[in-house]
């Protein structure tokens, strides 16, 4: 499948050619997530609570592939924009030896100290061993998605997201059919499902092979110098991803410290409902940055300020009208996944706070692409960290011990936008440009 043209003068259709793409991966990725789970519930409450348990370790692993993957899409765009289509080659090359070095580590270190991480994760008992059954297959199908999520940003870097698309539906479809069959029909247990996913895998993987052996994507080896820019733009992306998924446990902790087994499900169901908004905004901008990267990488300012603002209004557009949704519908939305009535007030009350919380998310994510296709990295990742991070745990401390479970939601909220006032500043030449051809690159 052809690249598009990341220079093409339709900007309008260029972006929703490789937004929407990219937007459709993340949403068939939840769906997997909620499919998979579902399957593995029916093994009971044990092998249910290892996947979850698993789930957040896998996530910190994989921040590091993302973290490359970013980099790599960004470094590959700029190299393209500059007019250097063998240096975006010799990118791709550097990037897939970091990526199987990645894995291999990966793999390696989670068979090797599984028994620790498990105790550390807090499994005991039946729960340990069962967890450890999935983990044995789990490190392998963590390497490979380090390596597959890599040719994802790659491909959607060179301005072809609409086959990262296919390759993703086909990963995640695959994964959904043999489920059952691994789980169920071989009676593999909790560890088919990990199977399943490794199999699932292994057969995109394939596919990718086949697509980066056409000698315009072909990888080639260049100086190790051209991998400082992938590193300089992944390394806080991984940190920020990495934190973010800590903050996650860690808001999860305190709400059963404060509403026990009710407070989780409170706090889960709203964070859940925020994540089906943002995921599929996440993805829109991931496949519209390289347009951004590659008006900068072509000195292009007057494209690079079009481009965001286009994102700007759609983001923005977006949150404001389901922010509005979960206010006017926040119960039925929690009933849809309990039936307990205190749990759901629960939800609903907290959902209604982290509804305005949504437009301050899409307007700091907005800021932190832009940033990162300008090689601002640091930057990017210190924005990208206040809402999780280093704005979030002041307002917890403020608002919690008075405020208990709600204190909690009022404290994301805030976070939210604090950060998106910093994401204003950064992208204000943008919103009012002061010259007719808007902001400087």
């Amino acid at each position: 499948m052809a690249d598009s043209d990341l220079s093409d003068l339709n900007l309008h259709r260029l972006m929703w050619r490789l937004g929407l793409p990219a937007m459709a991966g993340l949403s068939l990725n939840a769906l997997h997530q909620v499919v998979d789970a579902a399957f593995v519930g029916r093994l009971g409450a044990d092998a249910l609570a290892a996947l979850v348990l698993l789930t957040p370790l896998a996530g910190l692993v994989a921040a590091a592939g993302i973290g490359l993957g970013i980099g790599a899409a960004s470094a590959t765009a700029r190299s393209l924009g500059a007019g250097q289509p063998q240096a975006a080659r010799a990118v791709a090359g550097l990037s897939f030896c970091a990526a199987l070095v990645l894995a291999i580590c990966a793999c390696g270190g989670l068979l090797v100290f599984d028994d620790p991480l498990l105790r550390l994760l807090g499994a005991q008992g039946a729960l340990f061993e069962t967890a450890r059954t999935y983990l044995t297959i789990q490190a392998f199908t963590i390497g490979c998605a380090i390596v597959q999520i890599l040719c994802d940003f790659l491909a959607i870097g060179r301005g072809n997201a609409r086959f990262s698309l296919m390759t993703l539906a086909l990963c995640f479809g695959l994964n959904i059919i043999l489920d059952p069959v691994f789980i169920f029909w071989l009676d593999l247990g909790v560890s088919g499902a990990a199977w399943s996913t490794l199999c699932a895998q292994l057969v995109t993987l394939g596919v990718w092979a086949r697509h980066f052996a056409a000698p315009c994507r072909r990888p080639a080896l260049g100086p190790l110098r051209l991998l400082w820019p992938v590193l300089r733009v992944g390394l806080p992306e991984t940190a920020s991803i990495a934190v973010t998924t800590l903050g996650l446990i860690a808001l999860l902790r305190i709400a059963a410290d404060l509403g026990g087994p009710a407070g989780v499900a409170a706090l889960g169901i709203t964070l859940r409902l925020v994540f089906v908004v943002m995921l599929p905004l996440e993805g829109f901008a991931i496949g519209v940055q390289p347009i951004l990267s590659h008006a900068h990488g072509s000195a292009n300012a007057a494209r690079f300020a079009s481009t965001l603002r286009v994102i700007l209004r759609v983001s923005v557009a977006v949150t404001v009208a389901l922010g509005a949704l979960f206010c006017l519908a926040a119960h039925p939305l929690a009933r849809l996944f309990v039936t307990d009535p205190a749990v759901a007030d629960q939800a609903a009350m907290m959902l209604r706070c982290l509804a305005f919380a949504l437009p301050a998310i899409a307007l700091r994510l907005c800021a932190q692409i832009s940033l990162q296709a300008m090689v601002l990295p640091w930057q990017a990742a210190l924005l990208g960290l206040a809402p999780m991070g280093w704005l979030l745990w002041p307002a917890m401390g403020l608002l919690v011990p008075g405020l208990g479970l709600v204190g909690i939601a009022i404290a994301v909220l805030v976070a939210a936008w604090l950060a998106a006032l910093l994401a204003l500043v950064t992208v204000r030449d943008v919103i009012f440009p002061l010259t007719p051809t808007g902001a400087s690159a």
